[in-house]
């Protein structure tokens, strides 16, 4: 029986520092996106689609990554996956264009969508199985280290150096380092372990699993349901939160450290919706619940004018609450499935939420852009284009209330006994 030992706390802990440092690359060019566009003299538009780089390399890997890892080992790919993070952010720093910084995100992209996954088979190798779901809880939460990171702190010091590109080549050398340390450090499982544990690879051809998912209805309508749920967190977090903050009159420090309360909330609600719903034996109340708080404190954020800092901080804290039902989402999804199944849904779904944070800011970005008619943008030309998020929260709640299924927190279509 595997035992917690420093081996096992150091190895998962670099998996965790990978896993931040992807999450903080994710966040940062939204903190200084006014910059980045002035330098590379950009269009709104392109900087929406350069953005939108990245998730369409971490969707599209999603569905494979696991069993790539699974072949040829954690400590391989997540040691190349961290070196491409690295020299995407490296690439960046140097791009003078759309182009380059288009074709560098890819490569964070497809670098960072290994973090989790490997994160996830590297604590079921070396922890003991009763400690899962806490080593889970607790990367997430650690992960989530990084947005807030991307956010206040890189305005501050943004305000200390030459350039923005200053803070991407040290983000990059730091990628360098972390780089080498997985490779020196990082090991796929205990000497005495004669075989991997699979968590993500399910028996059966690959196209053959996705059929039998994609001919599910239930398994469609989450997918949806995750995606409305998660499309505000690259939009506001990730692309033009600070920058909407700074319309409404707050500095770039203050507007990043606003827009960080969503990586809190998001903290809070991950732990919080799993807790409560394991307890209650329910999953399709908090879903709906999830979708009107959404609704409710992105509606009030955008259509009222509030001034006050700690009211806003605590109404994004609540975005990101709400948010974290596409969390809440992803056992729903696998109680709708047979277990073997089980690990390509959670990849699927995931697949899904990055597929439509490629696609729906760039669009919306477009409306901002088209209002704007090239002037200077105003708050009010990002409220034509972020109506949309509290539309998108609102139907994430009709969505569960007619469609998705209570699942009671139990297999769907394991079979019950009857005892007379």
């Amino acid at each position: 029986m595997k035992k917690v030992n420093t081996t096992g706390v150091l190895i998962w802990s670099l998996a965790v520092l990978f896993f931040l440092y992807e999450f903080f690359l994710r966040i940062m060019p939204g903190t200084m996106a006014s910059s980045i566009i002035d330098s590379m003299g950009i269009t709104y538009e392109q900087f929406a689609f350069i953005g939108s780089s990245y998730y369409i390399t971490y969707a599209l890997m999603q569905p494979i990554v696991g069993l790539i890892v699974d072949k040829f080992g954690v400590r391989l790919f997540l040691t190349i996956a961290s070196g491409l993070c690295a020299v995407g952010v490296i690439g960046f720093a140097f791009s003078d264009g759309f182009w380059g910084a288009f074709i560098s995100r890819m490569i964070i992209g497809y670098g960072s969508s290994f973090a989790y996954v490997s994160l996830l088979m590297l604590a079921l190798n070396w922890f003991p199985t009763k400690h899962f779901g806490f080593v889970c809880g607790l990367s997430q939460f650690l992960g989530a280290i990084g947005p807030l990171l991307a956010g206040a702190p890189v305005a501050y010091l943004l305000k200390s150096v030459d350039s923005w590109r200053s803070l991407f080549l040290w983000s990059g050398y730091i990628g360098i380092i972390l780089t080498i340390c997985i490779g020196i450090f990082i090991r796929n499982k205990p000497k005495k372990t004669n075989h991997n544990i699979f968590f993500l690879i399910t028996p059966g051809p690959f196209f053959s699993r996705m059929r039998s998912l994609l001919s599910l209805g239930q398994i469609w309508w989450i997918m949806l349901y995750s995606s409305m749920m998660y499309v505000s967190l690259p939009l506001l977090g990730a692309y033009w939160g600070t920058t909407y903050m700074e319309t409404r009159g707050f500095t770039r420090p203050t507007a990043a450290l606003i827009i960080s309360m969503i990586w809190v909330g998001l903290s809070i609600g991950c732990p919080l919706w799993g807790r409560i719903s394991d307890l209650t034996r329910r999953r399709k109340p908090f879903l709906m619940l999830c979708g009107l708080i959404g609704a409710v404190s992105s509606f009030c954020i955008i259509f009222i004018n509030i001034s006050n800092l700690y009211l806003l901080l605590a109404l994004f804290i609540l975005v990101g609450i709400a948010s974290a039902g596409q969390s809440l989402a992803f056992p729903t999804i696998a109680e709708n499935v047979k277990q073997s199944l089980r690990a390509t849904t959670i990849g699927l779904n995931n697949a899904g939420m990055m597929l439509a944070a490629a696609v729906f800011p760039p669009i919306i970005t477009t409306i901002i852009q088209n209002s704007a008619n090239k002037n200077s943008l105003l708050q009010a030309h990002f409220t034509k284009g972020f109506i949309f998020i509290p539309i998108v929260y609102a139907i994430g709640a009709l969505i569960a209330l007619f469609f998705i299924r209570g699942t009671f927190c139990r297999e769907q279509n394991e079979i019950h006994r009857i005892v007379k």
